[in-house]
């Protein structure tokens, strides 16, 4: 009946129901002031940094190094925040060169190392000025949007900060061997933004709740065999080495953690699933470690172990088991509250208070904005919470769409399963 009564629109010319919006509206709820609230929250976190800083500089002093040689030139690197630009300018070289013939009576041109030097540079800064642009739509959240979230996260901080560390490259080479080669840094600026942008994608969708299943196997099946083959083909080019035993049991444990989420994910129910993977990946993470340790201090020694981590393809078979387990982990997480997310988004705009019938009736539920906010923000006796009639009136009027009395059955589920408080049995 309520929901009928809100689409006939019987609630728009009621006393108290909000039509006004934007920043002129007149009835607009009471919030926290500037000052003195955020204020004073701002000034303490002000001092809280500067007092920080001050037991830094006072605790660490900084050395004054050796004096500078004017005989010798200086490693010299721009600001820390355009080191991802040096490092393109050091990338372009891998790119073709070629000449580009006069066009429309243009001049003929080269496209050089600077070309691409100069263009890659530009590509983030154009990104950043055209998005605004671009994005004209409605406010998202980011699970709301999770492709364009992920290329941000993938882009801006994972792309952005291997390209920073390529432009030392050569500083990173001479005091990590491990990584062997400069084609390998080369392949960081592809590699792990792919993957972040995967795992990051995975875990948005599971944070807006939408169909997961083929969104989790799909990659954690494909990191599975390809850690499998590439492990198949190092043992296969190692074959008959005096160790390949330890290799072939470090190789197996990585591709172990690659197997055990793709498996949960595949046939095993979510919570059973993420139990799973949780556990077999301590295990396996553990046990590794106790593999490796004893690989390094008995048979054959630190400087194989560090031989074995330069293998070729070996930066793939350590990346994809991280991948996996993160990827298995977020994708199988229920976050914190099945509505919690959701519920965030409430912009106290009053329409779900105005058509409650039980407000018209029920005191607790007068003095706050609505029966469903207040018990999620737990900001009530426990009564709103069991006086709710489930009729979904709110939910027809909510400009977000979201289903409250969904929450307020769940949460009662979750009461009605714990034990009594008094000794009693769990019901």
């Amino acid at each position: 009946m309520e929901i009928e009564r809100v689409q006939g629109k019987v609630f728009e010319e009621a006393a108290g129901f909000p039509t006004q919006y934007g920043p002129d509206r007149t009835d607009r709820q009471p919030g926290s002031p500037l000052v003195p609230h955020e204020t004073y929250r701002d000034l303490v976190s002000i001092f809280l940094l500067i007092a920080m800083a001050f037991f830094l500089t006072a605790w660490i002093v900084p050395s004054l190094e050796t004096p500078r040689n004017p005989a010798q030139t200086p490693f010299i690197v721009p600001d820390w925040y355009v080191l991802f630009s040096y490092g393109l300018l050091k990338l372009a070289e891998i790119l073709p060169e070629f000449n580009v013939p006069g066009l429309l009576g243009l001049p003929p041109f080269r496209i050089s190392a600077g070309f691409w030097g100069f263009t890659l540079t530009n590509i983030p800064l154009i990104v950043l000025l055209v998005l605004p642009f671009i994005d004209r739509g409605r406010e998202n959240r980011p699970a709301k949007a999770p492709i364009r979230s992920a290329f941000g996260i993938s882009f801006l901080l994972v792309w952005m900060f291997f390209a920073s560390m390529y432009s030392v490259n050569n500083l990173i080479l001479e005091k990590w061997p491990v990584i062997a080669d400069d084609n390998v840094l080369k392949a960081f600026m592809f590699g792990p933004p792919v993957l972040a942008f995967v795992a990051s994608y995975v875990g948005l969708r599971r944070l807006g709740y939408s169909p997961m299943y083929w969104y989790r196997v799909v990659p954690l099946m494909a990191a599975f065999l390809i850690t499998a083959g590439h492990s198949a083909f190092i043992l296969a080019t190692l074959w008959g080495h005096a160790e390949w035993g330890w290799i072939a049991g470090f190789l197996g444990l990585l591709t172990a953690m690659t197997a055990a989420p793709a498996i949960a994910v595949t046939w095993l129910p979510e919570k059973v699933a993420l139990r799973a993977t949780v556990a077999a990946s301590t295990f396996l993470i553990l046990f590794g470690a106790l593999l490796w340790w004893t690989f390094w201090f008995y048979s054959p020694g630190p400087a194989f172990a560090v031989e074995i981590v330069i293998l070729p393809n070996m930066h793939t078979v350590l990346a994809l088991p991280v991948f996996a387990v993160i990827t298995g982990y977020v994708g199988l997480r229920r976050p914190y509250s099945t509505y919690e997310y959701l519920l965030n988004e409430c912009y106290q705009c009053g329409k779900c208070h105005t058509v409650c019938p039980v407000t018209k009736v029920e005191d607790d539920a007068l003095g706050g904005l609505n029966l469903v906010y207040n018990s999620f923000k737990k900001q009530h006796d426990g009564v709103p919470l069991w006086t709710c009639l489930a009729c979904d009136a709110c939910s027809a009027v909510c400009p977000l769409e979201i289903q409250y009395s969904d929450y307020i059955l769940e949460e009662r589920a979750k009461v009605m399963a714990r034990p009594a408080v008094d000794g009693g049995v769990e019901r």
